[in-house]
């Protein structure tokens, strides 16, 4: 009844403005001679909630942050801008007291940069004996007359040469909206160092399989196949959360999902995607346990094969298996890291929120879950 009251009154004391208004504006239009029409009367919200009670505020739904989960073999190919020295064997064999070291990267030949082992391989045919080259090591540089092998022309060196990468993993997750992926979980890692194999140009590619070698203790297994020439996506980083880039195309990659926080993983059931078998994508049994919410690397919970399935085709985790996303509750959660050699069925896993933050941290880019 008060409420009631209450707008009637509202209502009375509007009419009564109203009223007010009119007579003023007319009174000024007779004195002027000039015809002026009333203006509206601006009523103040509060009043009108007075009358009408208080207006609800619509709150748009917020759009779901989805995700396609992976589970797709691919291929990596990396070139780091800078030349490693891989091996030195055979230069020790002709000269114990050869100064290069398995590690050194190269940075100068006689003076002139190099970037690629094709230049430094160059350098070396038709150079100077001893020839004077400038490597990195140990974050400071070093320059050795560095003997040469073989004959004026045709000059060896002695040494296996990297200056890139290239291998098989699996596709953790994409972004339909722009093609932005991240694979892996964890970096192509420099053999001597451990560390993320710098990297300036890197490419994706489509994967032919050729098989499995199935893991057992003290000898992990791996996926083997081979790269196509097909470039179907970029790389932009290599992190220790895993490889970053853009994919030319996102179709038949399939629906996305939600993406679940650390706290929303539990220990128990989980399911992982891999493609393991006849070169198709499927869905396989783990279990979660050891969760560690404040672990920003790629070694955040650990992952063991419960799926006879899996475990009967590869022994459990194998090589190439890295980056396979973890679902649980419907919600893309993390993906598989590390496989232990001492026992197969059991791994590593990183939060897919780990990951998301290299993305973002990489380039700048913002995905649907991020």
């Amino acid at each position: 009844m008060k409420r009631k009251y209450k707008k009637l009154s509202a209502l009375f004391l509007i009419l009564l403005l109203l009223s007010f208004s009119v007579a003023d504006v007319t009174a000024h239009a007779e004195e002027d001679a000039v015809p002026v029409l009333s203006e509206d009367v601006a009523v103040g919200s509060r009043f009108l909630e007075l009358l009408f009670g208080e207006e609800e505020t619509v709150k748009e739904p917020s759009e779901e942050r989805l995700l396609i989960p992976g589970g797709d073999v691919f291929g990596v190919k990396i070139e780091s801008h800078s030349v490693h020295i891989a091996d030195n064997k055979e230069a020790l064999e002709m000269d114990p007291s050869f100064p290069l070291a398995v590690g050194d990267i190269i940075v100068r030949i006689d003076g002139e940069g190099v970037f690629t082992a094709k230049q430094v391989k160059e350098c070396i045919k038709n150079g100077r004996n001893p020839l004077p080259i400038t490597v990195e090591r140990d974050g400071k540089e070093y320059t050795f007359d560095v003997p040469l092998f073989g004959e004026a022309g045709n000059y060896k060196i002695g040494l296996t040469l990297r200056d890139g990468a290239a291998g098989i993993g699996t596709l953790t997750f994409i972004d339909a909206r722009t093609g932005a992926f991240g694979g892996l979980g964890h970096a192509i890692s420099d053999p001597e160092s451990g560390e993320p194999l710098p990297m300036t140009v890197g490419e994706v590619t489509n994967v032919t399989l050729g098989g499995v070698k199935k893991g057992e203790a003290g000898n992990p297994g791996e996926l083997h196949g081979v790269l196509k020439n097909e470039t179907v996506g970029t790389l932009f980083s290599n992190d220790e959360r895993g490889v970053f880039g853009q994919l030319f195309s996102v179709k038949n990659f399939g629906e996305g999902v939600p993406v679940g926080s650390k706290e929303e993983l539990k220990e128990g059931e989980a399911t992982i995607l891999s493609t393991v078998k006849n070169g198709e994508k499927a869905a396989y049994t783990v279990n979660i346990s050891d969760i560690h919410t404040d672990e920003k690397g790629s070694r955040c919970f650990t992952v063991t094969v419960t799926d006879k399935m899996l475990l009967s085709l590869t022994g459990g985790i194998v090589r190439g298996m890295s980056g396979s996303p973890v679902l649980q509750d419907g919600k893309l959660v993390g993906a598989v890291t590390h496989v232990l050699i001492s026992d197969p069925k059991t791994g590593y896993g990183i939060f897919i929120e780990n990951m998301l933050d290299a993305l973002k941290e990489s380039n700048g880019q913002q995905t649907n879950a991020a």
